[in-house]
């Protein structure tokens, strides 16, 4: 089976939100996801272009089987002699561990595919217009290698794992009024599971 980078991402995230998106295959957009497919428009079209020195390539997927991993890479970038991906994001520059997790993995399935070691890739906030280095270390190889285990066994779940349950991350989730966080919440321990057994 083949874990997506994508759903590295959605993993790290909220592992309830990876099970319904990729087991259950169930997507609602909202205004969040609908801003960020239109700013990806210009990088889901395949293409070259050069800026600079650099030169970029986009919408490139990779597939490596010994990983079981295929990713759709926005932007593969070569400069330098050096290659690597850069990620594109919409919203303001932030530190989160999953988009570093879904980074990680396309450097991964590159380097597979290209016979290359890739040290090092970027991420690119619209919302900022700034773009951070990503160093892809041995501690963040570890970790995404375990994410694409975790989601392996997801598939053999037959409930959803728990969610983040966080307000301040769930209410601007697109499955929110799937998952019910908060009714989750609010019910947890109330209802004597035991009568539906």
């Amino acid at each position: 089976m083949m874990v997506e980078a994508h759903a590295i991402n959605t993993y790290a995230y909220c592992p309830r939100r990876c099970y319904y998106e990729y087991v259950e295959k169930v997507f609602y957009h909202n205004v969040y996801t609908i801003h960020g497919k239109l700013l990806h428009d210009h990088v889901d079209q395949p293409g070259y272009e050069q800026r600079g020195e650099r030169e970029l390539t986009r919408s490139l997927i990779f597939r490596s089987s010994r990983l079981g991993l295929v990713v759709k890479c926005d932007i593969v970038e070569e400069a330098g002699g050096e290659i690597y991906p850069v990620e594109y994001k919409r919203g303001s520059m932030s530190d989160w561990e999953n988009n570093y997790l879904q980074l990680c993995a396309q450097a991964m399935a590159m380097e597979d595919k290209l016979g290359t070691t890739i040290s090092y890739g970027f991420i690119f906030f619209y919302a900022s217009q700034r773009r951070i280095r990503v160093d892809i270390n041995e501690k963040l190889r570890e970790s995404t290698n375990e994410v694409i285990r975790t989601i392996r066994n997801l598939f053999q779940q037959s409930t959803p794992p728990e969610g983040i349950d966080d307000w301040s991350r769930c209410k601007n989730c697109s499955l929110v009024h799937y998952c019910l966080p908060q009714e989750r919440k609010k019910l947890k321990g109330k209802i004597p599971w035991e009568r539906f057994i």
